[in-house]
């Protein structure tokens, strides 16, 4: 062999094993990049199905633990053989199922152990009282579980025997200081709360919940969600263990989960198997429900397979050219395009998705490119698609508010779903309806010579004194401008006069700061009493009528008519 073909074939061997170490280099630096990508997208992805899920519970558990502080259900917790106390209480509970998702509410009371419910279609109207619970009955152990715990709420998957119906439950304490009376609550259909939030088929990705036990609560395949976890010892229950089967890691779960509790840190992420491959697994803790959010991703469904960059094989003259060439070629088809790449990750990383990305590199650095560019497209939009999902929410509930932002009372909307209400219930029920029409008087006189500040203090002072006159199931609302509308329920004749009376001198007695020292206001008042069910625009007209007639006998009056007999 001549010293040509020695030199090339030393040629030829340095740069295969300059091409190798490329290779083998670019190889770890491809695995780092979707090493660290995987973890920011199993980070975002944790987020986005933990408030996913949390977003129709938040609400149902706030308008649970608000029914449960209402008196009258404290009334009927301590008295519930008072047939007065129990009619208030299963009016405010028919009120609130009305509000809830489900339409639906249970309440269940310690010293009685009677269970009370009513569902969306309102079948049992009339006959709330369902069943009586039992220590001795193991379909009831989950009240009796629940009351020793001293939680003040729970959220519970459970199937009720009795109703023979499954739904996510949501378990209120009701207490009086702190002893406890009963649970109240609601449920949500599990089917359709499966359907919002783990069944949401992704490839590659399957989110399950689990509570502090491991306990599966949530997940898309129903068999395998551990049911009534409360009232079940530990060993009994259905645990995550049926997904990972590998006892390292359970224990590396586990010790996640840990930290996450007592951390406050947002999310967690280790590598798993799960049905034979590794998965990336990404946790998050909800303390608002004390469950734990997993979601585990398979790699090779979220990225494409990234092949090798080869590295060109170039022929020279000399060797040190050559190298020099090589060299070259590697810092600007690899070591540029990837720590490019890394830079705008950072970027990501730290909250920038408006980031500009062009394409870097050519060949599969440059699909690479444009895969990070898809992805942070993906996370871009599923963030804004969960921001418009939030704003969208927000909305609608901005958009059902009930109460005058000045005075507090309900406003024109609030009020006439009060009046449809009690309308409904007077026609099944029967009993009377009291309704007072109220007016400032001379309000724009007051306006005009104290500013309109001092008007708003006058309206704000006289709807404090309209709460404190009225009953507390009765409904006061800010009916425009200067009018007020008061709706009694269940009330005789006395006692709707005494209210009016009560207001008329409240507001009479009211001293109020203006522009040129404090004033009083005084009220015009009309008083309608029916005793038999009555459209709502009848009654207004005539208490509208009654009203004009208090004006025009002088103001600070009130005027009364009852219904004429039928």
């Amino acid at each position: 062999m001549n010293l040509r073909h020695k030199f090339s074939l030393l040629i030829f061997g340095l740069l295969l094993g300059f091409s190798t170490l490329a290779w083998f280099f670019s190889l770890q630096l491809l695995a780092q990049v979707n090493e660290k990508w995987a973890g920011l997208f199993a980070g975002r992805q944790v987020m986005f199905d933990k408030h996913r899920t949390l977003l129709p519970l938040t609400r149902e558990i706030a308008l649970a633990r608000q029914m449960a502080a209402d008196p009258a259900l404290l009334d009927i917790a301590l008295h519930e053989d008072d047939p007065a106390v129990r009619a208030r209480a299963i009016k405010v509970l028919e009120t609130y199922r009305l509000n809830f998702r489900d339409h639906s509410y249970f309440a269940a009371f310690a010293a009685s152990g009677h269970y009370y419910f009513n569902d969306a279609v309102n079948q049992f109207a009339g006959k709330q009282l369902r069943y009586k619970l039992s220590p001795a009955n193991l379909n009831d152990k989950w009240f009796y579980s629940t009351l020793a715990s001293g939680k003040d709420y729970q959220v519970n998957v459970d199937p009720d025997a009795h109703l023979g119906i499954t739904k996510v439950w949501i378990n209120v304490l009701i207490k009086q200081g702190s002893q406890v009376l009963g649970v109240i609550g609601t449920g949500i259909d599990i089917t359709d709360f499966l359907k919002e939030t783990v069944d949401i088929h992704q490839p590659g990705v399957h989110n399950l919940f689990v509570d502090r036990d491991m306990a599966i609560q949530l997940y898309r395949e129903a068999e395998l969600i551990d049911y009534a976890s409360i009232t079940k010892d530990v060993k009994q229950r259905s645990k995550v263990d049926v997904l990972l089967t590998n006892p390292e890691d359970i224990e590396s779960l586990r010790q996640a989960m840990r930290r996450l509790e007592q951390s406050g840190e947002a999310v967690s992420t280790l590598w798993v198997t799960f049905q034979g491959q590794r998965h990336l697994l990404g946790v998050a803790y909800l303390p608002e429900i004390g469950w734990f959010d997993l979601t585990l991703m398979d790699p090779r469904a979220l990225f494409s397979p990234q092949s090798l960059l080869l590295v060109p094989l170039l022929f020279g003259v000399a060797l040190v050219l050559s190298l020099l060439l090589v060299g070259w070629l590697v810092h600007r088809w690899i070591l540029a395009p990837v720590a490019n790449l890394r830079a705008s990750m950072a970027e990501v990383q730290h909250g920038n998705y408006q980031v500009d990305l062009p394409e870097i590199g050519k060949g599969e650095i440059g699909a690479l490119s444009r895969q990070f560019t898809d992805m942070v497209g993906v996370v871009r939009d599923t963030r804004n698609e969960l921001e418009s999902k939030v704003r969208q929410r927000t909305e609608e509930l901005l958009r059902l508010t009930e109460i005058d932002q000045l005075t507090g009372l309900f406003n024109r909307r609030g009020m006439q779903e009060r009046f449809d209400q009690e309308l409904a219930r007077q026609k099944r029920q029967g009993g009377a309806l009291g309704l007072l029409l109220l007016d400032l008087d001379h309000f724009k006189q007051i306006n005009d010579r104290h500013g309109h500040q001092a008007g708003d203090i006058a309206l704000c002072a006289s709807a404090a004194v309209i709460l404190e006159s009225v009953r507390s199931y009765d409904h006061a609302a800010r009916w425009g401008g200067e009018e007020f509308l008061v709706l009694l329920a269940e009330c005789d004749e006395d006692a709707l006069l005494a209210v009016a009376e009560r207001i008329r001198t409240g507001i009479e007695k009211l001293e109020t700061p203006g522009a040129e020292g404090t004033f009083r206001c005084t009220t015009s008042i009309g008083a309608y009493y029916a005793p038999a069910p009555e459209d709502q625009d009848s009654m207004l007209r005539k208490a509208d009528k009654l009203l004009y007639q208090a004006k025009a006998d002088g103001r600070n009056c009130m005027r009364y008519a009852a219904q004429s007999s039928r």
